[in-house]
């Protein structure tokens, strides 16, 4: 363990870590109301059907995390690769009907723009930003009129001609913290992503006119994390040694571990760790994650040392802790006795 002392006398400014993008792969969830899509079938002069096809699947996508409020300004689609079920659809009658199959209907999805933009304050975007494709089945089935008897329809292929389409309406990204391993901080993501694919089904070889539409809400979840530099890393960054954490190479009066916990840098070290005012001592940080756990000590006689108890801490906690937001100053209050003050690092 390392140490920082100082003789305890009596707004620190917080510098942002700032935003890391982060790729998570999100699968659809299996629950009643959610990926599940209509399919209408209009046909001319005979009618319209409809059926719901369920999707399940995976979409990836890449966000853009803030560690401390756990919130994004970015959702960018990279990819999908998403499943329908196969649905049937028919309507009319003796004059006239018809009987089509979807086959191992699939879709990708993906941000024609990138980033797509997110409101960080509730997690919400224009859907519109993104895009859903049907890439992948076959639409299969037969016509007859009375005037016609059968009609040749052929297949239609969605691979080969993709069926194209914009979100629709608001869609939703909510992201919670979720586990620590090592050095990552987890969270885990749910996307909502509203989608309307209408288009005329085009073909030379068709008889009668026909639109598909497919409407519904894509609802995935997963989790993506945000890692940060070991002291290893952070000493190659800063340039001091590796195995250096005892040394005082930033801050004449700071070991480098203890620098590296608090965020700091060979740009921001300061040569005290504390500011003093009437309302107490308030402990300096240089971002607002912790990367170490320390502990804030205090003394009568500099021989018996003790944590700082809660009820004497004005803001924040004596123990901070790998991943915990600095974003709320630290600051020991004035307890009436000359005390002295220590900064450890474990």
């Amino acid at each position: 363990m390392r140490s920082f002392l100082i003789i305890f006398l009596g707004a620190i400014p917080i510098f942002s870590f700032g935003q890391i993008a982060n790729r998570a792969v999100l699968t659809l969830v299996d629950e009643a109301g959610a990926n599940e899509v209509d399919i209408d079938l209009d046909v001319s002069n005979i009618g319209s059907s409809n059926d719901t096809s369920d999707l399940s699947g995976t979409i990836e996508v890449q966000l853009n995390i803030s560690p401390v409020t756990a919130t994004t300004d970015e959702m960018t689609i990279l990819s999908a690769d998403v499943n329908g079920t196969d649905v049937t659809l028919d309507a009319g009658g003796f004059l006239a009907n018809y009987s089509f199959q979807s086959k191992n209907l699939g879709f990708t999805a993906f941000t024609p723009q990138a980033p797509g933009i997110v409101n960080p304050s509730n997690g919400e975007f224009d859907a519109s930003q993104h895009e859903l494709t049907a890439n992948r089945g076959t639409l299969e089935g037969e016509a007859y009129t009375l005037l016609t008897g059968s009609l040749d329809i052929p297949d239609f292929n969605f691979a080969t001609d993709n069926f194209v389409g914009n979100g629709e309406g608001t869609g939703s990204v909510a992201i919670t913290p979720g586990r620590i391993e090592g050095r990552k901080l987890y969270f885990n993501v749910t996307l909502e992503f509203p989608a309307l694919i209408e288009q005329p089904i085009e073909s030379e070889d068709l008889p009668v006119d026909a639109n598909v539409k497919i409407e519904g809400t894509l609802k995935a979840v997963g989790e993506t994390f945000i890692e940060f530099p070991d002291y290893t890393d952070w000493a190659s960054e800063v340039g001091v040694g590796a195995t250096s954490r005892n040394e005082f190479d930033l801050s004449p009066n700071t070991p480098n571990g203890i620098l590296f916990s608090l965020g700091f840098d060979e740009t921001n070290s300061p040569d005290q760790l504390f500011d003093f005012s009437s309302a107490g001592a308030t402990l300096k940080i240089g971002q607002d994650v912790a990367l170490g756990a320390v502990e804030i000590q205090w003394s009568d006689d500099l021989i018996t040392w003790t944590r700082v108890p809660r009820a004497d801490m004005t803001s924040g906690s004596s123990v901070i802790s790998f991943g915990d937001p600095l974003t709320e100053a630290t600051v020991v209050g004035p307890d009436g006795t000359r005390k002295y003050l220590r900064v450890r690092d474990f």
